[in-house]
């Protein structure tokens, strides 16, 4: 039922299987939380949310707090004594204040009149680095005037106030005319500097200086301008003062639901205000999120990650979302997008891309059909336990091809061809292949995709300023009705609405990461067919002369993607004599993920790598002349053979089509139990027949490492096709391929009533 679609695997180099063990159909991802990930960091250890509580003990002096806030801290413990202590305390400080202002005023005004004095002659002096003398004396005796008047008429109870009726000349000192403008600009610092502030402001008018004292500044033309009016505002928080002993990064495990890692760290870095990327407090990276790899939407995930300088107390007001407390694996119905983070500690360094040793995957196969499923159930249960435990087992021990999955090739896997485009350095046509209709579409989509191919209709492509000007107005056209998600075809369109027919200029205007991704696709392309043509020719299990094997890998610990590049990996070549002393095996055998740097194999795989890219027009030295300079493909090298460790695998027996089957970490959180039984722990399998109808469903655990896909284990495991068209057309419940190549596309999302809920119509459902 599944050849159809096998075809379409085989057609990307995915061919061969590494065991002859019998496979099952099932659904795969029927829902978002049948895919669980735990990340395992460098060190080995498995980010698991076990709980929401913050495990650091926070020191109360992180807070550097202002006197005002100690001050209200007495007044508050005041506030615990009777009305009549108060009433008693208020008087006596009234009175004693009195006494107080009556016997000191004249020794205070004493002492304000000395400081003053002694702050003159400061401004003075400071003043004579910028002015001449003349000028200098002119504006100490205007400031000096006033303040003597102001200190013999003023008193603490009742201020000196601006006299009246006063002539220009005595209110301020105008400069003569200064063209430099550092002189002007050092002038207006000095006076509002903290020491001058108090006595004198400054304005310009027609680029003269004019130094006014401050008993007159509200007479000032441009007074209170560029004041801002701050009555209205709420105090700033006291600033954190973050500990020296302290390490600068705040790390955490990050648990999340139904959406994907760099939507999750855009959402917490706004949450918790860290600068955007580019601003200038964001210096070395400490503004953003660090996590090491980028985790899938579909699917409920933990990974690691560190943010900078802020305390557990910041991220857990992300824990406060009440409205799906136990996230969607506790239920049947629709689930939502949620973060929760914990699990904190503090470290010297940031996390980066890369540094991991893999991922933990816990994935459900939900109605899980082998032979015939009209037997008696207790029948059922015993053949279909042997024949699952029988794959794992299998899967375990020879472990799969390390193929690139289904999704390295875009959804209509056309991303490699792409990339041949862009070696050859034809842009134009690499455009269109990125524009053109695709028939796997909604209806939708295609109307964008059918007026851009048809732009030309009637246009003589010899006169290039119609050409130009035909491109231009349907580009305009086009660019607002492609789809929000459709970004490179909306950067290409957008490009060509500004400079039509320049297809270099559109693809680069493409981000780079994705631009990298279709030359990444040739590579994966080129790969997986070799790595087939090596199986089918050497073995399985051997090695041969000729193979590369990697005899040095100083990168390994910090992972990578497969297309991570040659940075501390060395291959060496197999000989006779390396056979014949076992030295290899079939798990240190390399391929080449073709590139300008890396080394054929000697054998006849070499060759028909060279007779893969002569097929498509291309040959190594196409890698090392790309027309795009922000791209590079140096190549690097990738295992054949991948095996899992740690291998686990449950039988599941449920009557719910799309009931929860393993408890995620939230609902481990929440002490929220599974309502099905596992015939490999809870009951015999006598117990989980009762019942007329049940479903069987399999939950598979496993590690792989960063660079390795989950989607092509299973496909192991399975022996059917990844590809989500085959999904979308198997059974919740009943025979899982009974609408295998019968249900047409549109109708794949609808309910069977003979057969049962199609997977299209779960996915629906989320």
């Amino acid at each position: 039922m599944a050849e159809k679609y096998d075809e379409v695997e085989r057609s990307m180099g995915i061919c061969s299987y590494a065991s002859k063990c019998n496979g099952f159909a099932a659904v795969l991802k029927a829902r978002y939380s049948d895919f669980v990930v735990h990340e395992v960091d460098a060190n080995g250890n498995v980010a698991r949310l076990t709980s929401l509580d913050n495990n650091l003990k926070e020191k109360d002096d992180t807070v550097a707090k202002p006197i005002d806030v100690e001050m209200k801290g007495i007044e508050d413990t005041s506030k615990k004594r009777t009305a009549d202590a108060i009433a008693v305390k208020n008087d006596s400080e009234e009175e004693a204040k009195k006494a107080k202002l009556s016997n000191n005023d004249e020794n205070e005004l004493a002492a304000t009149s000395l400081d003053s004095g002694s702050a003159l002659s400061e401004i003075q002096v400071k003043l004579s680095v910028l002015l001449e003398d003349e000028i200098v004396k002119q504006i100490m005796d205007m400031i000096s005037s006033w303040e003597s008047q102001k200190g013999a008429e003023s008193t603490n109870e009742k201020p000196f106030p601006p006299p009246k009726g006063v002539q220009d000349g005595e209110k301020f000192i105008t400069l003569p005319l200064i063209e430099n403008k550092e002189t002007r600009r050092g002038i207006h610092m000095l006076i509002k500097s903290d020491l001058v502030k108090p006595f004198a402001a400054a304005d310009t008018v027609d680029k003269k200086v004019r130094i006014w004292h401050v008993l007159f500044e509200k007479q000032m033309p441009n007074y209170g301008k560029f004041v801002k009016d701050d009555r209205f505002k709420k105090p700033k928080k006291p600033k954190k003062e973050w500990p020296c002993d302290r390490p600068d990064f705040l790390k955490f495990i990050l648990y999340k639901e139904n959406i994907d890692t760099g939507t999750a760290a855009r959402d917490i870095a706004r949450t918790i205000r860290l600068p955007p990327k580019g601003n200038r407090f964001n210096k070395g990276g400490s503004g953003q999120v660090g996590y090491c790899g980028m985790k899938d939407k579909r699917g409920v995930t933990s990974q690691y990650c560190t943010v900078y300088r802020k305390t557990p107390l910041d991220l857990m007001v992300l824990n406060r979302e009440r409205k799906n407390k136990y996230g969607g694996g506790n239920s049947s119905r629709q689930g939502k997008s949620l973060l929760r983070v914990g699990h904190f500690s503090y470290v010297d360094r940031d996390l980066r891309l890369g540094q991991l040793q893999g991922n933990r995957f816990d994935i459900i196969l939900r109605n899980v059909c082998v032979g015939e499923i009209c037997a008696p159930n207790e029948e059922r249960i015993s053949r279909t336990t042997e024949v699952l435990q029988k794959a794992a087992l299998s899967m375990k021990d020879v472990g799969f091809i390390n193929y690139f999955g289904m999704q390295r090739f875009g959804k209509f896997h056309d991303t490699h061809k792409v990339g041949i485009e862009i070696l050859k350095g034809n842009f134009e046509e690499a455009c269109e292949i990125i524009m053109r209709l695709k028939d796997e579409e909604d209806e939708r989509a295609k109307v964008p995709r059918k007026k851009w191919a048809e732009r030309f209709v009637g246009i003589n492509l010899e006169d290039e300023r119609s050409a130009k000007d035909a491109e231009m107005k349907c580009a305009q056209i086009v660019v607002k009705q492609l789809g929000r998600f459709m970004n490179c075809e909306t950067s290409i369109v957008s490009s060509l609405s500004r400079k039509p027919r320049d297809y270099k200029k559109a693809f680069g205007s493409i981000a780079k990461h994705m631009r990298s991704m279709f030359l990444h696709a040739y590579q994966s392309y080129i790969w997986n067919k070799a790595a087939s043509h090596r199986i089918a020719e050497g073995g399985k299990c051997g090695v041969r002369c000729g193979d590369l094997v990697l005899v040095e890998d100083k990168g390994l610990k910090d992972g990578g993607n497969g297309t991570s590049g040659l940075k501390g990996k060395a291959v060496s070549e197999v000989t006779q004599d390396d056979i014949e002393t076992c030295k290899y095996s079939i798990s240190d055998v390399v391929l080449p993920l073709v590139g300008s740097k890396i080394v054929y194999p000697t054998d006849s795989t070499g060759d028909y790598i060279e007779s893969l890219l002569e097929e498509d027009g291309l040959s190594k030295d196409h890698f090392e002349r790309i027309g795009d300079r922000e791209l590079a493909v140096g190549g690097d090298y990738r295992k054949v053979m991948c095996k899992p460790f740690d291998v686990e695998s449950q039988i599941k027996v449920y009557k719910d089509p799309v009931q929860p089957l393993i408890q995620t970490d939230l609902m481990g959180v929440q002490n929220e139990p599974l309502h099905c039984i596992d015939v490999t722990t809870d009951a015999d399998q006598s117990q989980a027949a009762q019942g007329e109808k049940i479903i069987i469903g399999m939950v598979i655990g496993f590690t792989l490492p960063p660079s390795a896909y989950a989607t092509v284990a299973l496909r192991e495991l399975m022996k059917r096709p990844t590809s989500s068209t085959y999904q979308s057309e198997l059974s919740l419940e009943g025979d899982c391929e009974a609408n295998v190549g019968k249900v047409k596309k549109q109708e794949a999302t609808k309910v069977n009533s003979t057969v049962g809920i199609t997977i299209g119509a779960a996915l629906k459902k989320e």
